[in-house]
């Protein structure tokens, strides 16, 4: 091709990717007095700055450099740039590397690309950085990150790492040589119970300013890590309606289903009716499904709904607290204040700060604010309420009661190990101080007893009219299934 065409026809931005393109077809250059001379044997062509410079304006096609990029990360491997066999091997694919040493006085652009079938020219810097946007590796495979999406572990120059892409492009994540579980995470403050489940290998879901997010520790990086929705995706409510708000997750609920636990008979609404559901989340963990569909009538339904409402009205008793570990400040105000907003990381800070409230006045005080089982055990647990002096076998259910109160399946699961025999008693246990009901199951599953608790589904309501016919009770199934959670 001679030069006159290609000036006439190729994209290029500037008077340097003008120069490196003539360079590629084989013409050498002469500057005299603001002009160049091309000439290659007997063809010879003169080009003032100005002209170059207007028509690379006139010329400049952004979609075909878009199209030229894509091409080629599917084959570009950056590791090779600088070795003379690769650059001849992207040379018989119609594509030329330009690497310029110096432009005015400064290495500018590193390289240019000239992608001869597209005519086009561009930078390599530009090319790296659709490549980062892109999720685009480089790496001569054309491999390519799904975003949110971790990758393997790699050599990442000269260390270890994964990749991540995000909507600010591929993050890199460094392999580091010792675990260090922080104290601190998105202005969250980790406590032992959720530093114990990390180093465990838990996925630990926290709820923070950005709503909930899942942390785990990442053996291949040897760190804590936050799991991105595209790995693990858990709403926070499922099968809301417009006649029904749905159900609604908790922290216990988030954590069970991110660790391969089943929520086992869930009230839900779809636009067939009101069901019973069990939830788990899918093999890969980014969305959700259901089994053990049950059709009920929307009375037992309501009946249900009512059953789970929290009390509207606080109980407010006489409180009184006998310890204040500093008497120039109202700790007792500053404790209360904080169990009203559920606010357990500045709990925390007034126990490191020296404050000691009794049992029986964080009961006090939760009945008054109204704290559900699970977060009364959250506070207990802050301040290390201990049960009294026992034998072995009894401080083995005691600490499995107060492992279920609080949720942590990974003390349940180590006192499994231990070969403790759980019996009906601590079942019953678990009921009498308010260990929720799926929890409940999951101590179950873990050591292998029948589930023989009550579910909603069991739950007798005591206003529910006893159905004429059970056909009432049901709706099929294949219908209900297939139409219902159009709205998830």
């Amino acid at each position: 091709m001679k030069l006159k065409e290609a000036y006439e026809n190729y994209s290029y931005n500037n008077i340097g990717q003008f120069r490196a393109l003539s360079e590629t077809l084989g013409y050498k250059t002469e500057y005299h007095d603001g002009s160049y001379l091309f000439h290659k044997g007997d063809d010879s062509i003169q080009l003032s700055l100005d002209e170059i410079r207007s028509k690379a304006k006139e010329n400049r096609n952004e979609q075909r450099a878009e199209e030229s990029k894509e091409k080629v990360c599917s084959f570009f491997d950056k590791n090779k740039a600088n070795e003379p066999s690769y650059i001849e091997e992207l040379r018989k694919k119609g594509i030329s590397v330009i690497r310029w040493n110096d432009i005015k006085g400064e290495n500018k652009d590193g390289f240019t690309i000239i992608d001869h079938n597209r005519k086009v020219c561009y930078t390599g810097q530009e090319l790296y950085e659709y490549a980062h946007n892109t999720g685009n590796l480089l790496d001569g495979k054309g491999t390519k990150l799904e975003k949110g999406i971790m990758s393997d572990l790699m050599d990442i120059g000269e260390k270890k790492g994964k990749l991540r892409m995000s909507e600010n492009g591929i993050s890199v994540f460094y392999r580091k040589e010792t675990l260090t579980i922080p104290d601190r995470i998105l202005g969250h403050k980790l406590n032992k119970t959720e530093k114990e489940r990390l180093l465990h290998g838990d996925i630990v879901p926290l709820d923070t300013k950005r709503g909930t997010i899942m942390l785990q520790v990442d053996k291949d990086l040897n760190s804590v890590i936050v799991r991105s929705s595209k790995e693990i995706k858990i709403p926070n409510v499922i099968g809301k309606t417009e006649e029904y708000d749905g159900y609604k997750l908790t922290k216990a609920d988030k954590y069970l289903l991110a660790n391969g636990h089943t929520l086992e008979s869930k009230l839900m609404h779809s636009k067939d009716g009101y069901i019973l559901a069990d939830i788990s989340l899918t093999d890969d963990k980014k969305g959700i499904q259901f089994s053990n569909i049950q059709s009920i009538t929307e009375g037992k339904a309501h009946e249900l709904i009512k059953e789970m409402r929290p009390k509207l009205e606080a109980v407010n008793p006489v409180i009184e607290n006998k310890v204040s570990a500093d008497k120039g400040r109202d700790m007792d105000s500053e404790f209360k204040e904080a169990v009203g907003k559920r606010d357990f990381e500045t709990i925390d800070k007034l126990r490191e700060d020296g404050y000691k409230p009794s049992e029986d006045y964080i009961r006090g005080v939760g009945k008054q604010l109204n704290l559900s089982d699970n977060e009364m055990k959250e506070v207990q647990n802050i301040f290390q309420v201990k049960p009294d002096e026992l034998s072995e076998h009894q401080k083995q259910a005691a600490k499995l009661l107060d492992a279920a109160s609080v949720g942590n399946f990974r003390v349940i699961q180590d006192i499994q190990k231990t070969g403790y025999q759980i019996t009906q008693n601590d079942i019953k246990a678990m009921r009498e101080n308010g260990v929720q009901e799926n929890t409940i199951i999951a101590v179950q599953k873990i050591f292998g007893l029948e589930n023989k608790g009550k579910t909603l589904g069991d739950v007798k309501l005591a206003s529910s009219p006893k159905p004429d016919n059970t056909k009432e009770m049901a709706r099929p199934i294949a219908n209900t299934v297939n139409k219902m959670f159009n709205d998830l």
